[in-house]
């Protein structure tokens, strides 16, 4: 015989709510394991975030809230054939760039930032 649930129990029972829809999580899991897999990579780290803004004019954000916690809080930015992921705490930012082709790369040069990393 099949027990049936009591439906009181079933009402007291503690019931959880996503802070996030799973399709969010993965859409920006997906964007970070992209940024990983590409072959093409650039990375810069302590610009004053006032600086950006030129930069972040020429991308279009990805409307989702950061994916890792606050310590290290990246929201991204795609273009054709680049994402981008932004680090900052309001005085100063972090910048990793992933690229399918090198020559996207290229045209950050203009921009002058000191380069950790530049596959371009």
């Amino acid at each position: 015989m099949w027990e049936t649930e009591d439906p009181q129990s079933a009402a007291n029972r503690e019931t959880t709510v996503e802070q996030e829809p799973l399709s969010r999580f993965l859409l920006k899991f997906t964007l970070f394991e992209a940024m990983i897999a590409a072959p093409y990579h650039a990375q810069t780290y302590g610009l004053p975030a006032a600086i950006l803004e030129p930069l972040l004019s020429t991308l279009r954000p990805v409307p989702l809230s950061p994916f890792l916690p606050a310590h290290d809080a990246a929201r991204f930015f795609v273009a054709p054939g680049l994402i981008t992921a932004v680090s900052t705490d309001g005085t100063t930012a972090g910048i990793s760039f992933a690229a399918l082709h090198r020559g996207t790369l290229t045209a950050l040069l203009d921009y002058g930032f000191r380069w950790f990393r530049f596959d371009g």
